[in-house]
């Protein structure tokens, strides 16, 4: 049965007052449409209902009223109904794979299916110019055409479109080099990516001028550049669709996080299959057909022509795509398409909504039809090897440290690290053309990352591109092929890893020094000759010195620049463009970007010179009133003891028991049993960890300065004396006066360093520093532990980190005394927690290394999944 206007109308409430005109137009919304589902008329007519003053209470009723509008079909058509609202286009067309970009009808600013719509939006793009007559066909299209998504997708991206930065009221404008002929040359095969003059700008800051974009396929980028230069935001342009010019053919997928809309009662497993929308669409597909084929053939007609309609659907979006963007012959030719398109889709349209709801008798031509079109789904299912995907999404999962049993539950019962893993595993099971990963690492423990490294590795397809935004010097050093460098908004690329990028600038810096120095010596020699025949001409008259002079200064001109390319040619200025001010190359030494200095105060003398600064004797420590583990408590008999000038760091993967021990350190935990004592109660700590940094986001409206005003009021009297001192730690300038709450992550970092070192303490306990910190930063702060005269205690998964900081290069040099007085300190020592256990690893993090990849091997390959 089919709902009429006439019994809606006669069904409304009593309190429902409702003008002439609103009537007339309720009713050509529902006699022109033939609603399937009570939820679809709810959908199109219950705002007009709250205008009118009705209540929820009464609207829950008013609808329930009409179910039996609905109800009168054949038993299991609320399925067959359920199966064909789920093949929307803006899922179909998310599944394409070539020529679509996400431009699908009725999808604009839309997630992935079974989400809802995202509230914020706080990004805004720069809108693509068009030509008059595609500003006509984008106005009568704007209710279905949508905005790019990250490319003709499989994509697992957090959000799409142009609310894909964050940032409120951004600007963000991204475009490249085109031509007339640009949407052709963009719709090839080839993966590679050569775009000239990218420029990106935020505002009015620009991020990048007129530099070149350059992906080799199949090729592992790592891209460096100082934390605020705009690597995420170059990946996020790239990845969600807002690079004008950016090849189409390439599947793009940019990982930042897991999307909020992400249904909270999936299961790991189906979050990551899920991702892949083609093959999700695909099984919906062929489902929908097997039952309407196997159980409800009276729905088969229905059937057939609801999916001929979706498919039409993406068809349309495409050539509209087409059409807006074309111009000249092309542009009308593409909008003479359009028509014909818009025709077929019209009609297919027709003929679905002409198959009455109840359903009619298949003729022999409808099932051969259906046939067909499920052997089709079913031949697409094999190519895309459907059958082993969930057995390839629960082998990622297993690498990335999620055991069998944990793999089926809700993603609600995991933290935001865990929810992290479980994007990166969505990533790696599209495998996309181009992969962007933003700092991948941050949220993995050690045994995670080498997983991960190693996988990246070996396990990529010949022409898939990775570009890898990470601060871990050891992972980018195995991962990366090429670096990209962004500084002074140009994009450079340097063949090899980053030790090798680093080898290289320095070699090319020297040999630029010695050719500015053989070049100068040149030039005084001439130099010398001119003034000494100039000098021989003035006193002897002789005339014919001036010939030689002309010579020499001649000569001179041409050594004002150096001769040969960097290939090793002869300069010319003929084979070059432009104006030269000087007859050959002009050597420039490229000035290298300052060093960052983190200053950490001198820690305050103790009286009486103690030897141990605090000791944990014997303790175990179990979280009261938490269940008992299978694996008993936390930390079980374990013993630590502080020395001044002590380095020690703790390994293991997340969970161990580390940050415990930090927290029974730091005086913040109570043992079980056992004792935590301390020298004195003058012993100070500083304590950094991630919760720390994590507070600061809820001071809104509070900024760094006015924060250490407030908890050191006898340091900081004044704000010139807050900001100072929070300026040497790099937080200078507006930063230190914004609310903390709007800082970066690595700004955060940066206050929260300098709060935890204020008063200058013993003990410095360091839990995760490095997340958010960009590799100078790093690099300063292991200057400065070195040079920190207290005690340090480290938990990090960066392996350099570690080993610049606990593992002292320099032993060979100290004398037999200092190495007697080291060693009693127990300075420089590596341990592993597993168990609940402390093991000291003699090897350092090396050992610990190649421990984490034999059980990485050894687990994957019986089937539990990475050890923890």
């Amino acid at each position: 049965m089919t709902l009429s206007a006439k019994t809606f109308v006669a069904r409304l409430p009593t309190g429902a007052v409702l003008d002439d005109e609103v009537q007339e137009f309720l009713s050509s919304i529902i006699d022109g449409q033939s609603f399937e589902s009570l939820s679809a008329l709810r959908e199109e007519t219950q705002h007009f209902l709250v205008d009118a003053g009705l209540d929820d209470t009464t609207l829950d009723a008013f609808y329930a009223s009409l179910q039996d509008q609905f109800a009168s079909g054949p038993k299991g058509l609320s399925k067959i109904d359920a199966g064909l609202g789920d093949l929307s286009i803006e899922d179909r067309a998310k599944g394409q794979s070539h020529d679509d970009d996400g431009d699908s009808s009725e999808s604009e600013d839309k997630p992935l299916s079974g989400q809802s719509t995202p509230v914020k939006k706080p990004f805004k793009s720069k809108p693509i110019k068009m030509s008059k007559a595609a500003k006509k066909l984008a106005a009568k299209s704007s209710s279905s055409a949508a905005s790019p998504v990250v490319g003709p997708v499989r994509t697992g991206s957090p959000a799409i479109g142009k609310d894909a930065f964050s940032g409120e009221g951004a600007v963000v404008e991204a475009y490249s080099q085109q031509s007339r002929f640009h949407e052709e040359t963009l719709e090839t095969l080839s993966k590679e990516v050569d775009l000239k003059q990218v420029n990106i700008n935020i505002g009015d800051q620009p991020l990048l001028k007129d530099a070149r974009l350059w992906f080799k396929s199949g090729t592992m980028y790592g891209l460096i550049g100082r934390n605020g230069t705009g690597k995420s935001t170059l990946l996020k342009a790239i990845g969600y669709g807002q690079l004008i010019g950016f090849p189409q053919n390439l599947r793009t997928l940019y990982i930042e996080q897991l999307p909020s809309e992400t249904p909270e009662t999936q299961t790991v497993v189906e979050t990551v299959l899920k991702a892949d929308t083609e093959r999700t669409l695909l099984m919906a597909e062929y489902s929908l057909l097997q039952r309407a084929i196997n159980e409800h053939p009276k729905q088969l007609v229905k059937t057939t022509k609801k999916l001929e309609w979706e498919r039409v659907k993406v068809k349309l979006a495409n050539q509209q795509k087409l059409a807006i963007r074309r111009s000249g012959k092309r542009g009308a030719d593409a909008r003479e398409e359009l028509l014909v398109v818009e025709a077929e889709e019209k009609a297919a349209k027709e003929a679905f909504e002409a198959v009455p709801i109840e359903g009619v008798e298949p003729s022999l031509e409808v099932l051969n039809q259906a046939h067909e079109m499920l052997e089709s789904v079913h031949n697409k299912l094999q190519q895309i090897e459907a059958d082993s995907a969930e057995a390839r999404a629960r082998e990622l999962l297993k690498g990335l440290g999620f055991t069998p049993a944990n793999q089926d539950l809700s993603i609600k019962q995991f933290s935001g690290g865990w929810k992290m893993r479980i994007a990166l595993a969505q990533a790696l099971f599209l495998k996309p053309d181009l992969l962007l990963l933003d700092e991948p690492t941050n949220h993995l423990d050690l045994p995670a990352i080498i997983w991960l490294q190693n996988y990246l590795v070996d396990n990529l397809s010949q022409d898939q591109t990775v570009v890898v935004v990470s601060h871990d010097r050891n992972f980018l050093n195995t991962v990366s092929q090429e670096i990209i460098r962004l500084r002074d908004h140009k994009l450079d690329y340097f063949p090899g890893n980053f030790d090798e990028y680093e080898n290289k600038m320095e070699d090319k810096a020297k040999m630029k020094d010695r050719i500015v120095a053989a070049l100068e010596k040149k030039r005084k020699h001439v130099q010398d000759t001119i003034n000494k025949q100039r000098s021989i001409m003035n006193k002897t008259g002789d005339d014919k010195r001036g010939a030689v002079i002309a010579s020499r200064q001649k000569k001179l001109e041409r050594l004002a620049g150096y001769n040969k390319t960097e290939s090793g040619k002869r300069f010319k200025q003929s084979y070059h463009a432009g104006y030269h001010l000087t007859m050959g190359i002009t050597v420039e030494r490229e000035v290298p970007e300052p060093p960052v200095t983190i200053p950490l105060p001198e820690p305050k003398e103790l009286r009486g010179n103690p030897t141990t600064l605090i000791s944990i004797n014997d303790v175990t420590f179990s979280y009261p009133g938490a269940p008992a583990r299978k694996t008993g408590p936390v930390l079980q008999n374990i013993s630590l003891s502080l020395h001044q000038s002590s380095r020690i760091a703790l390994l293991g993967p997340n969970g161990c028991g580390k940050s415990t021990i930090m927290s029974l350190l730091a005086g913040e935990a109570t043992p079980t049993s056992g004792t935590v004592e301390r020298f004195s109660s003058l012993v100070k700590v500083g304590y950094y960890s991630q919760h720390n940094v994590d507070q600061l986001d809820g001071y809104s409206t509070k900024s760094a300065t006015q924060y250490m005003m407030d908890t050191f009021p006898e340091e900081y009297k004044t704000q010139a004396q807050a900001r100072k001192y929070l300026g040497s730690f790099g937080v200078a300038g507006q930063i230190a006066v914004l609310p903390m709450s709007s800082l970066s992550g690595g700004q955060k970092a940066r206050v929260a360093l300098a709060i935890c070192v204020q008063g200058g303490p013993q003990v410095l306990l360091l839990d995760e520093i490095t997340n958010h910190l960009d590799m100078a930063t790093i690099q300063g702060l292991i200057v400065a532990l070195k040079e920190f005269t207290g005690a340090v205690v480290l938990v990090s998964h960066d392996a350099y980190f570690v080993k610049a900081v606990c593992e002292d290069e320099d032993e060979d040099e100290l004398s037999d005394e200092e190495d007697e007085l080291r060693a009693q300190e127990e300075a420089g020592v590596v341990y592993r927690v597993k168990g609940g256990k402390l093991y000291r690893l003699e090897g350092g993090v090396d050992q610990y290394v190649r421990s984490v990849v034999a059980e990485n091997k050894k687990g994957m390959a019986s089937g539990s999944g990475r050890p923890v």
